[in-house]
C-alpha cells in the first residue's frame, strides 16, 4: 500500500506544480509580484518532488517575472536553469521559449548582439519543430533588436517575414508587431503612419486587457506626440503610461517614461523641468543596472546643456557618457556622443577635433547601416566644411545628407507597399481618420515573453 500512497502524493504534487505554473502565467498580466511568488512556490514543490518538467516551466515563469520587474541578473539565472532542464528533457518547445526570453532580457540590457544570438538560435529550434506561430513572434523580437541597433532595413525585413507568417497562417497579428512597426515609422519621421500602428496596438492591448503592454503603447503615443510638437498630448499619454507602469512594478519602463518626459520638457524649452526628469531617470537607471540607458541619459543632458550654451557642462556630460559607453561597448550611444561632441567643437570652430569625432560616428553608423544617423553626420560635415571655407565639400556633404534622408523615406514607402500587397494595411485614406481620433482625444518596445 505504501508505494501507492507515495505515488498518489507525487501525482498530487505534480498537479499542484502545474496549477501554480498556470496561475503564475495568468497573474503576470495584472500582478507581476504575485506571478513571481507563485513561480517560486512551484519551484520549491517541483524540486522537492523531482518534477523536472514542472520545475523547468516554473524557472521560465520566474525569469519572465524578474525581467518585467527589471531584475535582469535574477532573470538570466532563472532562464539558464530553465534552458538546461528543457534541453535535458529534449523539450524543443520549452527550449525555444527559454531562448526567446533570454534574448528579451539581453535586449532590455541593450546588448543587442547577444539578444540576436539567442533569437537566431531560437528560430533554428522552432524551424526544426515547425512552430510557425511562435517563429512569427520571435522574428518580431529579432526585428526589434536590429531596429534598436540602427539597422532599420533588417528590422523591417524581419517584421515583414513575421507578417507573412501571420497572413499565411490566417491568425490575428499580435499587437507587438503593430507597436514595433510603429516605432520604425517614428524613427523615419513618418509620424501619422506611426500613430496608425500605435492605435491598432492600443486597441488590441485594451481588448485583451494586457495593461503592461497597453502602457508601452501609451508611452509610444506620447513619444510620437513629442516629435509632432503636440506637448499637451505627449505629457498626457506619458503620464497615463506611468500610472500603469508604477502600479505593476515595471521600473525600467517607468524610468523610460521619466526620460521621455524629460525630452518633452526639453523640446518645450522648459529646461528646469527637463533636468528634473532626466536626473530622476538617471538615478533609477543606475539602481536597476541599465548601463546603456545611463549613458543615453547622460548624452541627453549633454545635448540639453548645449542648448543652454553651458558648453562646459555639456562637454562634461558627453565625456561622462562616453566613458560609460566605451566600457560597455555600447556602439549606438558612442555614435550619438561623438556626434554631439562634434557639434560642440564646431561651436568653437575647432574643425579638426570635430572631424575626428565625426569620423568615429560615421564609421559606427555605416557598420550599423543607420541612414538616420548618417544623414545627421553628413549635415554636420557640411557645416564643418563651410566653417573652413571649403564650400565645394560642404555642398557635397549636404547632397549626401539628402541622399540618406531619401533612403530612409524609400525604406518606409517600400515597406508600406509590401504591407498593402500582403493586405496588412489598406491605404492612405486611413491616415486622416487616425489623426482626427488622436487630435480629439488627447519608445517603448514590446517584446513577446
Amino acid at each position: 500500500m505504501k508505494p501507492t500512497i507515495i505515488n498518489n502524493i507525487t501525482k498530487n504534487s505534480f498537479e499542484e506544480v502545474d496549477l501554480l505554473n498556470k496561475q503564475a502565467e495568468g497573474a503576470r498580466k495584472e500582478n507581476n509580484n504575485l506571478s513571481l511568488s507563485l513561480s517560486r512556490e512551484a519551484i520549491s514543490i517541483a524540486q522537492l518532488n523531482g518534477y523536472t518538467a514542472g520545475l523547468a516551466k516554473a524557472f521560465l515563469n520566474a525569469g519572465i517575472s524578474c525581467r518585467l520587474s527589471s531584475n535582469f541578473e535574477a532573470a538570466i539565472e532563472y532562464f539558464q536553469e530553465a534552458l538546461k532542464l528543457f534541453k535535458k528533457l529534449k523539450d524543443k518547445k520549452g527550449e525555444s521559449r527559454a531562448l526567446n526570453t533570454m534574448g528579451n532580457t539581453y535586449y532590455s540590457l541593450s546588448n543587442f548582439n547577444k539578444a540576436l544570438e539567442y533569437y537566431d538560435e531560437c528560430i533554428y529550434v522552432l524551424q526544426s519543430i515547425g512552430d510557425l506561430n511562435f517563429e512569427a513572434a520571435v522574428l518580431t523580437n529579432r526585428g526589434l533588436s536590429y531596429q534598436q541597433s540602427g539597422d532599420l532595413k533588417a528590422a523591417l525585413n524581419n517584421y515583414l517575414e513575421s507578417l507573412s507568417i501571420y497572413k499565411s497562417s490566417e491568425i490575428s497579428v499580435h499587437y507587438a508587431l503593430f507597436n514595433n512597426i510603429g516605432i520604425v515609422y517614428l524613427e523615419t519621421e513618418n509620424y501619422h503612419q506611426a500613430l496608425m500602428y500605435f492605435t491598432e496596438a492600443l486597441k488590441l492591448t485594451q481588448k485583451q486587457k494586457n495593461l503592461i503592454d497597453e502602457s508601452f503603447t501609451l508611452a509610444n503615443l506620447g513619444r510620437t506626440f513629442i516629435y509632432m510638437h503636440d506637448f499637451a498630448n505627449a505629457i498626457t499619454y506619458l503620464s497615463e503610461a506611468m500610472i500603469i507602469m508604477k502600479k505593476y512594478g515595471n521600473r525600467q519602463a517607468e524610468t523610460q517614461v521619466f526620460a521621455n518626459l524629460g525630452k518633452a520638457y526639453f523640446k518645450m524649452r522648459c529646461f528646469p523641468e527637463a533636468i528634473k526628469y532626466y536626473n530622476r531617470a538617471l538615478k533609477y537607471y543606475k539602481e536597476i543596472g541599465d548601463k546603456s540607458s545611463v549613458d543615453h541619459t547622460l548624452c541627453e543632458l549633454g545635448e540639453l546643456y548645449f542648448e543652454l550654451n553651458d558648453f562646459n557642462s555639456s562637454k562634461k556630460y558627453f565625456l561622462d557618457s562616453l566613458e560609460v559607453s566605451e566600457k560597455a561597448n555600447d556602439e549606438i550611444n558612442i555614435l550619438r556622443i561623438n556626434t554631439g561632441l562634434a557639434k560642440l567643437y564646431l561651436k568653437f570652430k575647432d574643425t579638426d577635433k570635430a572631424s575626428n569625432y565625426l569620423n568615429n560616428a560615421e564609421r559606427i553608423a555605416k557598420s550599423h547601416k543607420s541612414y538616420k544617423d548618417l544623414s545627421k553626420i553628413s549635415k554636420i560635415y557640411s557645416e564643418s566644411y563651410s566653417i573652413s571655407g571649403n564650400l565645394k565639400d560642404a555642398q557635397r556633404c549636404m547632397e549626401q545628407h539628402y541622399k540618406y534622408l531619401n533612403k530612409l523615406n524609400t525604406l518606409a514607402e517600400t515597406n508600406k507597399l509590401q504591407q498593402i500587397m500582403l493586405g496588412f494595411i489598406k491605404n492612405n485614406s486611413d491616415k486622416e481618420e487616425t489623426t482626427r481620433y488622436y487630435s480629439d482625444k488627447k519608445e517603448l518596445a514590446v517584446s513577446f515573453a
